[in-house]
């Protein structure tokens, strides 16, 4: 609006220059705004910086020597490269030679990539393409008031592996009611989701449960594994799936600024190790098998190109699933505070045998209605854990269907009272405005 009128009342270039200095102000500004960790508190940084993309982040990447190596080829020179490649897709397809060559001719420029797609396509069936799907556990009873006075027993030990205060806790917080419906509407969810791997013959051993060492997650994870075929095998839990903070979060000046970070300097240190090694148990690439005995493949996967899929299903905690996908993206994991995520939600990350990753959903909470869906405990609900819809508290915001297009937005409200009391505040305040405007 300024600069039109400006361009009323003077010259062009004088226009000009004062946009430049009204915008040379607002960089500069803007670069005083910035929160920068200080150097101490920045402990995981993805290997190349956004928006740059590492191929080898899991240690898995091969080269065309590797592949060579592992189907027992030569791969020296030019002439042994064409063979190669001649070799693979005779042992491991039915194309004939003459649809090979063309194959051959067209890629002439880079035989080492099309060796390697090649590989990771058809080589004893094919890459395993991987699914990982994390699962935030279902609503349970916080106990704040317990988790208060057992952590002035002792702050600095409090929540370090083996704690019997700690053990207490945990021990306490269990489902509430609500998080158990939760549980079995997200079990009934991946039941349909899976269902191709869960009744294909042969592929039982296609999709496995993980779990932290937590009540709420166990509780949870046995719900859903009572959901889908007895067959789906369950891993022990995992105590580096446990909650807690992966990672130093920016912003932080509205959380206590580098104090904030001194003092959760040694939680996040200890929490982000433990987490960073669930990560790497959980997210790498499948590759194809060194090799399999004749008719090991069940038939449904014989065929070269139907890729196989295999299904990580991880019940474990929201901290450590906001840190599983910025990490997973290769994008700044101190931004892991930044994204939600509710109770009994579902984030599906996908793993090709080529290292790329993409993510399917985050939080999909669609298998729950509206009054099902939670992100932690309201206080009216501590003392009667009913399914009852949840008071609001003062101020709060909460999820509400627009009548317009019957889609849930975020919408904040007051209760009517604390509304009036701001009304009549207001107009209290421009009532004294036009009286001082008068006097003047």
């Amino acid at each position: 609006m300024w600069l039109r009128r400006a361009r009323l009342c003077v010259p062009a270039g004088a226009v000009a220059a004062s946009a430049a200095f009204a915008l040379q102000r607002t960089s500069a500004k803007a670069l005083c705004d910035l929160q920068e960790l200080p150097a101490f508190a920045a402990q995981s940084r993805p290997t190349a910086p956004y928006p740059a993309w590492d191929d080898n982040w899991d240690h898995c990447e091969l080269r065309p020597q590797d592949v060579a190596k592992r189907l027992g080829h030569e791969w020296s020179t030019p002439d042994s490269h064409v063979k190669a490649i001649h070799m693979l897709y005779a042992e491991h397809t039915d194309k004939d030679r003459a649809k090979v060559d063309a194959v051959i001719k067209d890629h002439e420029d880079d035989l080492p990539s099309l060796y390697k797609r090649a590989y990771l396509r058809y080589a004893h069936g094919g890459a395993v393409t991987r699914h990982i799907i994390l699962v935030r556990h279902g609503q349970y009873d916080e106990q704040r008031a317990l988790s208060k006075r057992l952590h002035a027993v002792d702050p600095d030990g409090f929540g370090r592996p083996g704690d019997p205060l700690s053990e207490e806790l945990d021990a306490a917080r269990v489902l509430t009611p609500r998080g158990r419906i939760q549980a079995e509407k997200v079990g009934d969810r991946l039941a349909a989701m899976l269902k191709p791997a869960l009744t294909t013959p042969g592929r039982e051993a296609h999709v496995r449960i993980h779990v932290s060492t937590l009540a709420r997650a166990k509780e949870t994870a046995a719900i859903i594994a009572s959901r889908l075929p007895a067959h789906v095998r369950q891993l022990p839990p995992d105590p580096n799936l446990a909650e807690g903070d992966p990672a130093h979060t920016v912003p932080f000046q509205a959380r206590g600024g580098v104090e904030h970070l001194v003092k959760h300097g040694k939680a996040v240190w200890l929490d982000s190790a433990r987490i960073e090694a669930a990560f790497r148990s959980l997210f790498h690439r499948g590759l194809p098998a060194k090799k399999k005995p004749p008719g090991s493949v069940p038939p449904a996967l014989r065929d070269p190109g139907l890729p196989r899929h295999e299904y990580e299903v991880v019940v474990c905690h929201m901290n450590v699933i906001r840190f599983f996908v910025m990490r997973a993206l290769q994008l700044p994991p101190e931004a892991w505070l930044r994204l939600g995520g509710y109770n009994s939600s579902i984030t599906h990350l996908q793993i090709r045998g080529s290292g790329s990753v993409s993510l399917v959903s985050f939080g999909d909470h669609g298998h729950l209605s509206l009054e099902e869906t939670t992100f932690g405990m309201y206080a009216s609900q501590r003392s009667n854990p009913g399914l009852a819809a949840p008071r609001r508290p003062v101020g709060s915001s909460h999820l509400r269907a627009l009548p317009w297009t019957g889609r849930k937005a975020w919408k904040t409200e007051s209760p009517p009272a604390e509304r009036a009391v701001r009304r009549r505040r207001g107009t209290r305040d421009r009532a004294a405005k036009r009286t001082r405007l008068l006097r003047e």
